[in-house]
């Protein structure tokens, strides 16, 4: 069956293909996956960057929608591409109230 080092292996071959070869994992928390990470990849201007969460789906998920099987998941927010597109780092940036940040905030 699909395994967590087989979601990591998935994982590092998505991103390759979206030229972020380099990416790293960070165990986390999301209510629907167990075991579940962050991945980080690394940007020249930027260093490391969350870029998405990912996790396999916890059996009780599973068994509600009648699959009796594992599975993976992975979710890469569009706040995350905004980031790396205006060069951010701190996910927090892009929700600010701050007006002279905003004001002073250039996008090309």
């Amino acid at each position: 069956g699909f395994s967590f080092r087989d979601l990591l292996s998935l994982l590092k071959e998505i991103f390759n293909r979206l030229n972020i070869p380099e990416i790293r994992f960070k165990p986390a928390y999301f209510p629907f996956t167990e075991p579940s990470v962050e991945v980080y990849g690394k940007f020249e201007k930027l260093g490391w960057v969350e870029v998405c969460g990912a996790g396999l789906l916890r059996p009780e998920i599973m068994e509600a929608v009648g699959v009796d099987a594992p599975a993976g998941a992975w979710g890469m927010g569009v706040d995350r591409v905004a980031m790396l597109f205006l060069g951010i780092n701190d996910i927090r940036d892009l929700y600010t109230t701050d007006i002279e940040y905003l004001r002073n905030r250039k996008v090309d």
